[in-house]
């Protein structure tokens, strides 16, 4: 079975709400969608959300497709997934967005192919639903109070964003956290905003607030000042920006940087880094969860996929956000009661509406 041509449209979704970061203000969850076409008439889709911060545009990532990895896949057999997979790696390095879009889109084609759910193909499933962390957009806390509660009241856990201001960000979380009660869990994201100092005054004042975990708090390069952080930290400090490669996550968790890593298919690049990822932290004691920003539930799909088949990640994962924006052409996948089960339809087990 052979693939026959590859196809890249640029997706534009609005956000029902802006999601507000440190680094961000989302207002439309750009992405590229790539779908695969076999000989036989098969089509299987991936997805990667892409923004200026991580380094591709849905515009870079298209064109890497088009001109220079089409020729490494068109004509050759699907079968080889795993080969053409490793060309091409070298023949382009970098793009992991661009790699993971067009990789998934084969893993879908291919398990469409053999009437397969994903998960079967990527060695079986471990679990059978993932549940879900929803983000909370910086606000004042009254607002963000009142968004906590309400994911809440619908079984979800929390991951609150701050804006890098201490003085604005502790009120925040306190306000959160009287809002939803003492149980629930809680982990709050500062996208690189902190230097070190004041990071580890946050943590401490999280610690007061029954915090769980405290992601990426200092610049991704900065990785003195993240050991800093989680040496005199009272809670779990979650590396994200930091760990970009395998390589990364070796170095991180060999240095005992970080209690917790935070990855995605779209980061790293492809399913079987996640993986070696996941697997490394499974060996030493780390904890691995998975994360994705607001996009076409394509991409949320594979990521469920994989977390089901792979027991170094937890099954509490930021995933769902797909949720938050209108517009996605792709159905089959929702969030009830907290989680979102794993689809057991052919390949991603999503479709796209009209088929």
């Amino acid at each position: 079975m052979k693939i026959e041509h590859i196809e890249t449209t640029v997706l534009e979704m609005p956000y029902k709400k802006p999601l507000v970061t440190a680094t961000n203000n989302f207002t439309v969850a750009r992405g590229l969608l790539v779908k695969v076409v076999t000989d036989d008439g098969v089509e299987g889709y991936g997805y990667s959300d892409l923004f200026p911060r991580t380094g591709e545009t849905p515009e870079t990532a298209r064109h890497v497709i088009e001109s220079v990895l089409r020729v490494k896949v068109v004509g050759k057999d699907l079968e080889d997934l795993v080969r053409l997979r490793a060309d091409i790696d070298l023949t382009l390095t970098g793009n992991p967005r661009a790699k993971a879009a067009l990789e998934t889109a084969m893993y879908d084609a291919l398990a469409r192919s053999y009437h397969i759910p994903l998960y079967l193909m990527l060695g079986g499933r471990y679990r059978s639903a993932i549940k879900v962390i929803k983000m909370v957009s910086v606000d004042d806390p009254e607002a963000m109070a009142e968004e906590a509660r309400q994911l809440v009241r619908e079984g979800l856990s929390l991951k609150l964003k701050v804006s890098g201001k201490i003085d604005q960000d502790l009120p925040r979380v306190a306000a959160v956290r009287k809002a939803v009660g003492d149980d629930v869990f809680i982990k709050v994201d500062a996208n690189e905003a902190y230097d070190a100092k004041t990071a580890i005054r946050l943590a401490k004042g999280l610690a007061d607030h029954g915090v769980e975990i405290f992601e990426q708090p200092v610049p991704r390069d900065q990785l003195d000042a993240l050991w800093e952080v989680k040496k005199h930290s009272p809670i779990k400090i979650e590396a994200d920006q930091s760990v970009r490669t395998v390589a990364d996550a070796q170095m991180v968790i060999k240095n005992r940087m970080v209690d917790s890593i935070n990855t995605g298919i779209p980061k790293v690049g492809s399913i079987g880094e996640v993986r070696r990822i996941a697997e490394l932290c499974e060996l030493n004691g780390i904890r691995c969860s998975l994360s994705n920003t607001a996009g076409s539930m394509v991409g949320d799909a594979a990521a469920v996929h994989l977390a089901a088949s792979a027991p170094g990640i937890v099954p509490l994962c930021e995933l769902g956000e797909f949720e938050v924006i209108t517009g996605d052409p792709f159905f089959g996948l929702s969030v009830e009661k907290g989680a979102i089960s794993v689809p057991e339809g052919e390949g991603l087990g999503v479709s796209l509406r009209g088929f």
